[in-house]
């Protein structure tokens, strides 16, 4: 008789997608850590996977009251530890506590058309209407409507069809416009600072840009759905490195969607199409005379270490 799998053993086998038996994700979308808890948005099953892994066990969210998911998209945690769901067909933002209980929902159909990435401040919730091309902000308190910004085109601050959005510390939006093929870099009152990408097949360019996230140095990653890989880029748009590639092996992926990066910069990615989320680790070089790397323009990085580990 085979041993019995310990509770963490199989949440970081479901995870990884080394268990195939376990069939718990179909197709993970969006992605968010925080406070040794890892949130996963998946489109396939229509719910919601918690794995809470200081407590061992994990809560599995298919529901807002009766009302049955249809695409849970966007995904982001409050210092409360609220969970902010978006669903891109019912049009609405819903709202749990930590245990998975409903509490109330932001938004509507004439507010949304089509709601996907989120993410949050002390006071705001910033949604992306991928459809609407824009992003509507809410208060968080109320839930009620703040405003909006982007129209669709390609000019600066337009957007066409954007999907996922993630805040820095600095308080900076960084939104990927998809069919822009870039990204855009806003304040958090919607005013434009800067942009950076173009359509190609060449390193540094974007054919399907989709989650979007920063680390604590400021380097900016960016997952490509068709190129399988995850870039990283300066504060000024220029091409770091990348990794991944197209496979099911450890480090490669297969539409990649979101992507979040934590306090202690982990990378999460939500690899789609290979049914599983890949955790990798950003490492800062010790100390700051360390050479770096530099970008494809020869310009020196700040602290970036190439290092990238798959963690298991």
């Amino acid at each position: 008789m085979g041993m019995k799998k310990s509770w963490f053993k199989k949440t970081m086998d479901t995870l990884f997608g080394k268990d195939e038996t376990l069939q718990t994700f179909l197709r993970p979308y969006g992605v968010y850590a925080h406070n040794e808890r890892i949130y996963v948005t998946d489109t396939g099953t229509r719910k919601l996977h918690v794995f809470d892994l200081r407590e061992k066990k994990d809560i599995t969210i298919g529901k807002a009251g009766k009302e049955d998911f249809l695409s849970p998209i966007g995904v982001a945690v409050d210092k409360n530890e609220d969970i902010y769901l978006s669903d891109s067909l019912l049009k609405r933002v819903f709202i749990f506590d930590r245990d998975g209980k409903y509490r109330r929902d932001i938004g509507s159909a004439d507010l949304f058309m089509r709601p996907t990435g989120v993410a949050i401040d002390d006071e705001r919730l910033y949604v992306v209407d991928t459809h609407g091309h824009k992003i509507s902000v809410f208060s968080k308190k109320e839930g009620s409507f703040l405003f909006s910004f982007g129209k669709n085109g390609s000019g600066r601050g337009d957007f066409n069809y954007p999907t996922n959005i993630f805040i820095d510390k600095e308080g900076l939006l960084y939104i990927t416009d998809s069919m822009n093929f870039r990204v855009q870099i806003f304040d958090n009152h919607g005013h434009f600072i800067s942009t950076f990408g173009k359509h190609g097949n060449g390193s540094g360019d974007f054919s399907k840009p989709r989650g979007i996230a920063v680390d604590s140095d400021g380097n900016i990653y960016v997952a490509d759905a068709l190129f399988d890989t995850v870039q990283i880029f300066d504060k000024d748009g220029g091409l770091l490195l990348a990794f991944g590639r197209t496979g099911r092996g450890a480090g490669q992926m297969s539409l990649p969607a979101g992507l979040y990066i934590d306090e202690q910069d982990k990378i999460y990615v939500a690899d789609s199409y290979n049914n599983r989320v890949q955790i990798f680790q950003y490492l800062k070089e010790k100390g700051s005379s360390g050479q770096g790397v530099k970008d494809s323009s020869g310009k020196q990085s700040r602290k970036l270490n190439p290092q990238i580990l798959i963690e298991r």
